[in-house]
């Protein structure tokens, strides 16, 4: 099992594991990259985003593997998140 770590996001704490995996095997970008990206664009495209239903297409082993669609909002979500 890999190490959890957590991430303070506008004083919102996150449970990160596998940060040094590679998603986008080509680029060679790990998940800690995408997330840094993610935060980094996040003022610009959140309110874009906002009250927009969203549906997630889930590439568990990166972007060259198998994906899934993600539909509904997980269970296990941050209560802050709707």
């Amino acid at each position: 099992m890999s190490k959890k770590e957590e991430l303070i996001i506008d004083d919102h704490k996150l449970q990160v594991s596998n940060l040094d995996k590679v998603l986008y095997p080509k680029a060679g970008f790990t998940k800690a990259q995408v997330i840094d990206y993610y935060i980094r664009i996040a003022p610009v495209l959140l309110p874009h985003l906002k009250d927009h239903p969203l549906t997630m297409k889930r590439y568990p082993d990166g972007v060259e593997g198998e994906f899934f669609y993600e539909k509904n909002c997980p269970a296990h979500r941050p209560k802050w998140v709707q």
